[in-house]
């Protein structure tokens, strides 16, 4: 299978985007990272979704996690809500988020290749670009190991739908 059949679009987030906003575009799109866009829709970055789960802790509690036992609920919510009030582009600034630059396919690079390049860089999902630089799409985590499930005898009808559909232009023309 080839990057160009395994690509899809997800929603882009800008550095003007909250946390909390983030936090909302992966639940909503069941997405494993973020691709931080400019103004043009052009890629900047790529931030694991296990990175915008972490900005709800303070550092003493990322430091020593027994410390968290310490929040009640309210609390709890309190340190969510504070995400309403952290940019990305601020949260990467102060170093709260690391982001990478986002790893590249081509359409024709197969599996094995896009697999290599998400392994190599720890990351959820890597950008489709053409020769020409031009963006098509990503690769997302789940869609490289629904086609792993599939080469290897174990497809399913569940399977077989995360390879059909693309769940961002799925959800919009709904």
């Amino acid at each position: 299978m080839l990057a160009e059949t395994l690509v899809e679009q997800v929603p882009t987030v800008l550095r003007e985007t909250t946390g909390a906003e983030a936090a909302r575009v992966i639940a909503e799109y069941r997405l494993s990272g973020l691709v931080v866009a400019d103004d043009a829709g052009m890629p900047l970055a790529v931030i694991p979704g296990s990175q915008i789960l972490g900005l709800v802790l303070p550092e003493y509690v990322r430091d020593d996690p027994r410390l968290a036992h310490a929040y009640d609920e309210h609390g709890a919510d309190e340190l969510c809500g504070a995400l309403n009030r952290a940019t990305l582009g601020e949260l990467l600034e102060t170093k709260r988020l690391t982001a990478s630059k986002p790893p590249s396919v081509l359409p024709e690079d197969t599996l094995i290749e896009v697999a290599s390049v998400m392994d190599g860089g720890h990351l959820p999902l890597v950008l489709v670009v053409d020769r020409d630089g031009v963006y098509r799409g990503v690769v997302t985590m789940s869609r490289v190991l629904a086609a792993i499930a599939t080469a290897a005898g174990q497809g399913s009808d569940l399977v077989r739908s995360r390879l059909e559909r693309d769940l961002y232009r799925d959800s919009e023309s709904e």
